[in-house]
């Protein structure tokens, strides 16, 4: 296995619980790739914590993520009231509520009631509708104008013009299921759950249940033996091997495969990858933010800026007695000039959030790659890039699976269960 991060964590898991043995290669010194969660005192030296990946696990009743924790034990934080949840439009903050959403005319609030009689786009067809389109034809052209790109922005970093249905697979399995709302009624949506130790603690578990996972080894080239099996070089030491899976950063996979599968490295390299910044911050606290926010922005306005979450109060990840911030920006958004500083980012933030007082710490930490674009057509592309793959070479990833820890449980677990052919 080569990338140790979710990815190839996720599937090491999966090879190991299917009788394989399987060791892990990690280039960088900590497993876990985005999904770590770094100390970061506070300004006493306070202890306290960061989430370089996402803050929480969405999960689904039933889902490969959900059994995934169960095998691994991990222990989740007590559910607790979600404070509010905002849009940011025509230079104001309103609440996310979609039958009262600003812009919206009466008949286009009406036509969101309707989303269940609408009937499902023929599967030969699907393949190519962006997200836009699709949302368009079952909530209606006013949603996809005045509310969706902010909700897909503060998401998925791009707009849902660009992003194909591979980008939330879900919404095509609700669509079999009878649409968005009896789709969702009969398939439980997704929760929101905050991992005891932090979001890290998933990488933690899954590493301590594998053991062979080597940090700091980095594969420079890939070789077929005349057996047929593998040869893995990292500038050291050859590791044969009878197959190898690819769970690297696209540009990564695309640079070892450039050699022996030239088809497949083109088509990796030609998937759009996105970088965010993400700035962390800590402010004093503001008394009806106590349960945390969610405000997104709809673009343009943001200028780059996507959204920004708060944490919970009693988060065990932040300092007793300040609010902790985690904005977003960038992705396929460019940023404003203005807002690459802390000052400027900072006054931008306080015309959406007045109540925000200077912050107290401040860190940023850049992201490259942290989000593939999946554009119409991905599928076709990844079925493409399998077909070109020689024997014994697998490829992995959310530039595959689509972006997000359930889309990669759930990707990874089928893969393991009926395509791996090992």
């Amino acid at each position: 296995m080569l990338g140790g991060g979710l990815s190839g964590l996720m599937a090491a898991w999966q090879l190991r619980r299917h009788g394989y043995p399987v060791r892990v290669w990690e280039a960088s010194p900590a497993a876990g790739g985005w999904a770590q969660t770094l100390p970061w005192p506070g300004p006493k030296g306070e202890p306290g914590w960061l989430e370089r990946g996402p803050q929480a696990l969405q999960i689904q009743p039933g889902s490969a993520l959900e059994r995934l924790g169960q095998a691994l034990g991990l222990v989740y934080l007590p559910k607790a009231p979600k404070g509010p949840r905002w849009i940011g439009k025509g230079g104001q903050r309103h609440p996310s509520d979609l039958l009262r959403f600003p812009g919206l005319r009466l008949g286009e609030r009406l036509r969101l009631l309707g989303e269940p009689f609408i009937p499902a786009q023929p599967p030969e067809r699907a393949g190519e509708e962006t997200l836009a389109a699709f949302m368009a034809r079952r909530l209606g052209r006013g949603f996809a104008r005045e509310a969706l790109p902010a909700f897909v922005a503060g998401v998925l970093a791009a707009p849902p013009e660009r992003l194909g249905l591979e980008a939330m697979p879900q919404l095509r399995e609700l669509e079999s299921r009878g649409g968005l709302l009896w789709g969702g009624l009969r398939h439980p949506p997704q929760r929101s759950r905050h991992l005891a130790g932090g979001t890290g603690a998933l990488a933690q578990a899954l590493r301590m249940a594998l053991g062979a996972v080597e940090t700091g080894r980095t594969a420079r080239r890939l070789e077929v033996r005349p057996d047929g099996g593998w040869q893995v070089w990292d500038g050291a030491v050859t590791q044969e091997t009878p197959s190898v899976v690819l769970a690297l950063p696209a540009p990564r996979a695309a640079s070892l495969l450039r050699d022996l599968a030239p088809q497949a490295a083109c088509l990796i390299a030609g998937i759009p990858q996105l970088d965010l910044q993400v700035w962390h911050s800590r402010h004093p606290p503001v008394p009806h933010w106590t349960r945390g926010f969610t405000l997104l922005l709809h673009p343009p306005e943001g200028r780059g800026l996507l959204g920004v979450v708060a944490l919970a109060a009693e988060d065990p990840r932040s300092v007793p007695g300040l609010l902790q911030l985690r904005t977003y920006l960038g992705g396929a958004y460019p940023v404003a000039s203005d807002l690459e500083d802390a000052p400027g980012l900072w006054s931008e933030l306080r015309r959406w959030l007045p109540e925000l007082q200077d912050p107290l710490q401040t860190r940023r930490e850049d992201s490259p790659g942290a989000f593939p674009l999946l554009e119409p057509g991905h599928a076709g592309r990844v079925a493409s890039i399998l077909e070109a793959l020689p024997p014994g070479l697998h490829w992995l990833g959310a530039s595959r699976f689509g972006p997000g820890i359930p889309n990669l449980a759930e990707g990874i677990e089928r893969w393991a269960s009926v395509g791996m052919a090992l």
